[in-house]
């Protein structure tokens, strides 16, 4: 068994493996390649494969590393400055197993290390992911890293919700009523950009609004609705239209409009507007739970993030 630095001559046999160890995240070389590969901050010393004396593909571990605060993607920030993240993993079965996580791992850490990193975190990586955690499904993936030192810090959901709910346009209607002349749900618009970048400043959520975010909303799109009151906005929401499924998400209202109804208005109109494009369920991954769950959604995936502190005295 050696272990490299994965290349785009490996993406195929990468494919086949990642299908046969993760059966509940089937990829496109499409998506691994915007996720993984495209990933401005994914530096090829993070990215390694294990590979068995017949050429097979029986691990790999990619990690990355923000080498300042907000990184190569600017969505990073100071309280996770001293993480790295292992924002993709897997061990195949197979008889190398226990040596390549070994390798894998041990690598992983070694880089974060080199970057000045105390910790390494599977995953909260706020950059292009492709889960928020390890899949609590995957028992066997769980146990190696536990076996190699990770622990559990937290739990992560994803949610949904069907749409052909003969109630929905019932509460959509109720949450409605507390709009007025003052309190308006509008489209997104351009002209609202100048009162946008102040709610920006004061959510304080700049992972879904890294360096640029402006050319995103350069033009007129129905699909992102503001709550607007007075000359301030005070909440914001985006569905991404699909059938039959449509996803939602980020939804952000100011810390000091919450408790109102303002996020459960926003979220039941982008869901009637879902609705309307054809759409019979929404999901919302990485989720605050406890708002969707309020609102008539329902669990349908878990993930435990996980852990390990860097040891100092490895650093030198």
């Amino acid at each position: 068994m050696h272990v490299a630095p994965m290349s785009e001559d490996d993406l195929q046999h990468v494919m086949r493996a990642w299908s046969a160890a993760l059966p509940h995240d089937q990829l496109t070389e499409q998506r691994f390649r915007r996720i993984i590969l495209e990933d401005p901050n994914q530096e090829p010393e993070g990215l390694l494969l294990a590979k068995a004396d017949d050429g097979s593909v029986v691990g790999l571990t990619a990690c990355v590393a923000r080498r300042t605060v907000k990184g190569k993607d600017g969505r990073g920030c100071e309280g996770e400055f001293r993480r790295g993240f292992l924002k993709g993993v897997f061990v195949a079965e197979s008889e190398a197993e226990e040596a390549a996580a070994d390798v894998l791992l041990g690598e992983a850490e070694s880089y974060c290390r080199g970057a000045g990193k105390e910790e390494l975190r599977v995953t909260e990586y706020a950059g292009p992911y492709l889960w928020p955690g390890i899949d609590v499904r995957y028992e066997r993936q769980r146990e190696i890293l536990a076996k190699h030192g990770y622990r559990d810090v937290r739990t992560i959901e994803d949610v949904a919700v069907d749409l052909r709910d003969p109630g929905l346009r019932g509460r959509a209607e109720r949450a409605r009523a507390m709009l007025s002349a003052e309190l308006e749900m509008l489209d997104w618009e351009p002209e609202l950009l100048p009162t946008m970048q102040r709610f920006v400043v004061e959510g304080e959520e700049l992972q879904w609004f890294p360096p640029g975010w402006e050319s995103g909303l350069s033009q007129p799109r129905e699909n992102v609705l503001i709550l607007k009151k007075g000359r301030e906005i005070l909440g914001w929401a985006q569905y991404s239209p699909g059938r039959p499924r449509a996803g939602f998400g980020p939804i952000l209202v100011l810390e000091r409009a919450r408790g109102r109804g303002y996020g459960s208005l926003l979220l039941l109109e982008c869901m009637i507007r879902a609705r309307e494009e054809g759409a019979e369920y929404v999901e919302a991954g990485w989720a605050n739970t406890s708002f969707y769950t309020a609102n008539g959604w329902n669990i349908v995936r878990r993930y435990d993030v996980l852990t390990k502190a860097l040891a100092v005295e490895e650093c030198q």
